[in-house]
């Protein structure tokens, strides 16, 4: 009988704690689902950003950069309301930049003519840069540079609906396990109280 009541007792134990762990890692879709609102690609991204209505031109003056492995990081001085300071070049706009030399134009206070879109839409709070003129010189010619953004987008969403996909059946899995477990322990403790009942 001892024996029968140590091996019940651990079988609630190991449930308990199998609860409690697929519980944590369930109420973990709430930060994640944070962490993808605030640092994660948006969803209608696409949408936006292939909408030439949501498009502006104007003159900046560079402040400071930044040049990683396909990136640039630009903070630029500008007149327009809309629009923060920080801004990229990435995806195809990048090799177009460095083929044309931007890394050596670049410089303090030299003022560029760029098209951007005012939300911030994407991962890396930063607008994107679609087109680039230097002078009289094109960097980066405004259709190819919307369509490259467009695509970078796309790819963004995809992978972020990826992502979505792969977590939502996991802690989907988890809810339907907890739920179970649940329901196995007060159907096991109704059983035990209805033979300890009996025995009595």
């Amino acid at each position: 009988m001892n024996k029968i009541k140590e091996k019940r007792k651990g079988n609630k134990i190991c449930k308990v704690l199998t609860i409690i762990w697929s519980s944590l890692i369930f109420l973990s879709w709430i930060p994640f689902n944070m962490c993808m609102i605030l640092h994660g690609p948006d969803l209608n991204s696409v949408e936006y950003y292939s909408d030439s209505a949501n498009y502006v031109s104007f003159d900046v003056s560079v402040q400071s950069f930044f040049i990683e492995e396909n990136y640039i990081g630009i903070k630029f001085d500008h007149s327009q309301k809309e629009f923060y300071d920080f801004f990229k070049i990435d995806g195809k706009h990048f090799d177009l930049a460095m083929e044309n030399g931007v890394p050596e134009l670049l410089q303090k206070d030299a003022v560029f003519t760029i098209t951007s879109a005012s939300a911030y839409l994407g991962d890396g709070w930063a607008y994107p840069v679609v087109a680039l003129t230097y002078g009289e010189k094109v960097i980066i010619p405004y259709e190819a540079g919307r369509q490259n953004n467009i695509e970078v987008q796309r790819a963004a969403e995809n992978q972020a609906k990826k992502y979505i996909m792969i977590w939502g059946i996991i802690f989907g899995t988890l809810a339907v396990f907890d739920v179970c477990s649940i329901i196995g322990i007060f159907l096991q403790r109704k059983k035990d109280l209805q033979t300890k009942t009996g025995g009595d």
